[in-house]
């Protein structure tokens, strides 16, 4: 558990930091145009500018800023990888890289999903954005550590397939 913490403290540390900006600005809008991209394959409408994705129909903006991109669930998830004592570090970096794409496509539904909700109802994409879909986000990196948590053989298991 304190490996745990010192890991996330650092990420969180470093993501924050004036060096990581670079990274989190092309995480930020890549996702906003993505999420563009997906909506007019679709076949849905949409403009997208510095990050903000809006309906031309009607107006209705969201503007996808640092936070909204996944990364807090992203680094909590690369922070239990880190800690899992027992996985080595090929399997460590696999479960990461999986995550990573769960996690990245999750968000990419969850900000669509919002731009709907929100040309449809205001007070629905409140809840839905800080509640619901904050909740949904982190239970997709739970899962997918817990799923690779249940596939480690446990040290004993490993010592009698010997």
């Amino acid at each position: 558990m304190l490996l745990f913490a010192l890991y996330a403290g650092i990420a969180f540390a470093l993501i924050l930091s004036p060096v990581c900006r670079p990274f989190t600005d092309v995480l930020t809008r890549s996702t906003a145009e993505f999420s563009a991209a997906i909506i007019r394959l679709a076949g849905g409408h949409v403009d997208v500018s510095n990050q903000t994705l809006t309906a031309p129909q009607n107006g209705f903006s969201i503007a996808v800023v640092n936070g909204c991109n996944g990364i807090n669930a992203l680094l909590l998830l690369w922070a239990a990888q880190l800690a899992w004592p027992l996985a080595g570090w090929l399997e460590k970096l696999k479960r990461m890289g999986i995550g990573t794409a769960a996690i990245l496509a999750a968000n990419t539904f969850r900000i669509i999903t919002l731009f709907y909700v929100g040309q449809w109802n205001r007070d629905w994409f409140e809840w839905m954005h800080l509640y619901v879909w904050e909740i949904l986000i982190m239970l997709v990196g739970l899962a997918v550590f817990a799923a690779g948590a249940r596939q480690t053989p446990t040290p004993a298991a490993a010592g009698a397939a010997k």
